[in-house]
């Protein structure tokens, strides 16, 4: 039982480890997308230049937002994990107090039939 959850803990740490890393536009997708649109409108150089840091401002806090709401997501995701597990090792004591109890009531009633 202590083997699975240790187990189970390790794949969702790997998995929060994963979780976390938010892909990043490279700057060369991002310039592509800027020229594409820039030609498609009437915009001079400055204007240009004023759209690129536009763009590349509006990508950093995006891309800042949702790591923030990934780790938000992840930490949700290890707290009912560990709830969870918790809950399991509660049953799993239980079971044994259970277990131990129904063998000492089996004895008990063998010793008495036992008995004349």
């Amino acid at each position: 039982m202590r083997i699975v959850i240790i187990v189970s803990f390790l794949i969702v740490v790997g998995l929060v480890f994963l979780a976390i890393q938010v892909p990043t536009l490279d700057q060369k997708k991002v310039d592509a997308a800027i020229k594409e649109a820039v030609s498609e409108s009437e915009v001079t150089v400055e204007d240009e230049n004023t759209v690129r840091q536009a763009v590349t401002l509006s990508i950093e806090k995006l891309e800042s937002a949702q790591r923030k709401r990934l780790k938000y997501l992840v930490s949700a995701y290890l707290v009912i994990w560990l709830v969870f597990m918790l809950y399991l090792l509660r049953l799993g004591r239980q079971q044994q107090a259970l277990d131990q109890r129904l063998a000492q009531l089996e004895q008990e009633t063998s010793d008495s039939q036992t008995d004349p």
